[in-house]
């Protein structure tokens, strides 16, 4: 014990000094850990899924998929809720017109009820053999379907045959 006075009498600014930079160590380390357990255990969503529980959708969801599965151009179509955005994947004929797929679409927001157009976004995904998909999607704040930007012209659809003749080897 009188070593230890000895050393604290000696060197006091030091003890002190490792005293404040210990109990800052302690509270960083503090902040940190804290931190990382608010985020863990708090919702990915943040607060914008909040009043979720006012609007469910879940019945509206499979009548979505029904919908698309009772159409005679589509083939196979799911429908699901991830947070506030209802996906909905539709496989339809590869001949299908795109008016026609538009017109599918706005039919289908119909089995929505206009609280839940109001506040999910909704999100189609149209895909057709050897196509590439089509996408729209309908932001909970607009009324309309806006639609990707599909040019089939720039595609290069063109379809190449191989020779299967062979020719001999030239020496």
């Amino acid at each position: 014990m009188k070593r230890l006075k000895k050393f604290y009498k000696n060197n006091r600014i030091y003890c002190i000094l490792m005293l404040v930079s210990l109990l800052c160590f302690i509270l960083m380390g503090s902040a940190v850990v804290i931190y990382f357990i608010h985020q863990a255990s708090s919702s990915p969503y943040g607060p914008r899924l909040d009043h979720i529980d006012e609007y469910p959708a879940k019945e509206e969801v499979k009548n979505l998929e029904k919908y698309f599965n009772d159409e005679a151009s589509s083939k196979n179509a799911t429908a699901r809720i991830q947070g506030k955005i209802i996906y909905v994947t539709v496989e339809v004929d590869s001949k299908t017109s795109l008016e026609d797929i538009q017109k599918m679409a706005v039919g289908s927001l119909d089995k929505l009820m206009d609280d839940q157009k109001a506040y999910y976004d909704i999100q189609f995904t149209f895909t057709r053999d050897g196509l590439p998909a089509y996408q729209g999607s309908k932001s909970s704040t607009k009324t309309v379907i806006t639609w990707a930007n599909y040019d089939l012209s720039s595609l290069d659809i063109t379809t190449t045959t191989t020779s299967t003749t062979t020719s001999k080897k030239k020496k």
